[in-house]
């Protein structure tokens, strides 16, 4: 194996550094948005304006 000069091993591993510190904040972009699960958001909270008329109350 071929041995690099101490600047290029130098140059390879700051690279390294910096392509790892990318990733790691860009990780969560690439997963998309974290959204917790609201259920008040998605059960019915009784019956609506539509139901009311079409029932006559």
């Amino acid at each position: 194996m071929r041995q690099l000069p101490f600047r290029a091993s130098a140059l390879v591993s700051q690279m390294r550094r910096v392509i790892g510190v990318v990733v790691t904040f860009l990780s969560p972009s690439w997963d998309g948005e974290v959204v917790k699960y609201r259920p008040e958001d998605h059960y019915m909270r009784g019956p609506g304006p539509k139901w009311r008329e079409k029932h006559g109350r």
